[in-house]
């Protein structure tokens, strides 16, 4: 919510039919908006959401934490019991993110990212820089020699496994290849299918750790 919408100050202010409506007739990805308009007026026509508060973002996004049609479907519910999901309820809203989290398989107690000094006789091959799909994944022993600071990790199963990732230069003033890198988990990649930007997963992961204790 803090990163989708600056925690509910913006949410848009685009009509969303017309909005799914135009990018069906976009040949780049017509099947997917046109389910996803087809979706939407099905929601509307079952009386589970309010028509009339459908603005939000210009490719069809809805809500504090941005649900396209088919997310609100699959995972948004009233619970506050007012009779209408309303994702631009903080009731409505959290409770529905935290449902989508967890049906992806979020581990409640599990890691999320540890940052970490990487050697530099590491192989770039090891390195991922794009969310698009991590790769080189591997037990973290096996990264043990590259990473300099791994006694202070604290890592309880050396058996897991993890990737590299390190961020665009162009994105974090003075980033080298190989500093700010972190090591990710399970639940990292939990947060990419929200939203597939290594960027964004770390921010996320990043607030988690920030809230912890304070509720």
């Amino acid at each position: 919510m803090g990163i989708e919408t600056n925690f509910g100050t913006y949410v848009g202010k685009m009509d969303i039919i017309s909005s799914l409506a135009t990018l069906s007739y976009d040949k780049r990805r017509s099947e997917f908006f046109s389910n996803e308009l087809l979706t939407l007026l099905r929601l509307i026509d079952d009386n589970q959401i309010d028509y009339k508060t459908l603005y939000g973002s210009w490719a069809g996004a809805f809500g504090f934490f941005q649900f396209m049609p088919s997310t609100i479907k699959n995972y948004a519910f009233d619970y506050n019991k007012d009779n209408f999901i309303d994702l631009k309820n903080s009731e409505d809203a959290y409770a529905s993110a935290a449902n989508y989290l967890n049906k992806i398989g979020w581990k409640k107690n599990d890691l999320c990212f540890k940052k970490i000094e990487l050697d530099k006789n590491i192989p770039i091959k090891f390195l991922n820089v794009s969310a698009r799909k991590l790769h080189s994944k591997k037990k973290i022993k096996s990264f043990k020699k590259y990473i300099k600071n791994y006694s202070e990790l604290k890592i309880d199963n050396e058996n897991q496994k993890i990737a590299i990732i390190t961020p665009d230069k162009d994105i974090i003033p003075n980033a080298q290849t190989l500093s700010p890198a972190y090591i990710v988990f399970e639940n990292y990649e939990i947060i990419l299918k929200w939203n597939r930007s290594l960027r964004f997963a770390l921010a996320v992961c990043t607030l988690k750790d920030k809230f912890r204790n304070e509720i």
